[in-house]
């Protein structure tokens, strides 16, 4: 497996594709809470799906790479 730096992981958040990528992602979350808002307790099977899909797509956005050298010491 290749090791991706900070500065390079920083680079690629900046680029255009992947801000609209982020974009849609967040746009995801936003649906999925609406429609869990609208429906929950109807379907607890269906509710528990949403749950766990927003929480994914968080993770998603929330993900972040350190520096080796930062871990090391």
């Amino acid at each position: 497996m290749s090791e991706i730096r900070k500065a390079e992981f920083e680079e690629w958040q900046e680029h255009f594709i992947t801000k609209a990528y982020f974009s849609a992602v967040l746009e995801r979350i936003e649906e999925a809470k609406e429609v869990l808002a609208g429906s929950a307790g109807v379907d607890s099977t269906n509710d528990n799906f949403i749950r766990g899909m927003i929480h994914a797509f968080r993770e998603v956005v929330q993900f972040r790479v350190g520096d080796p050298e930062e871990e090391n010491e």
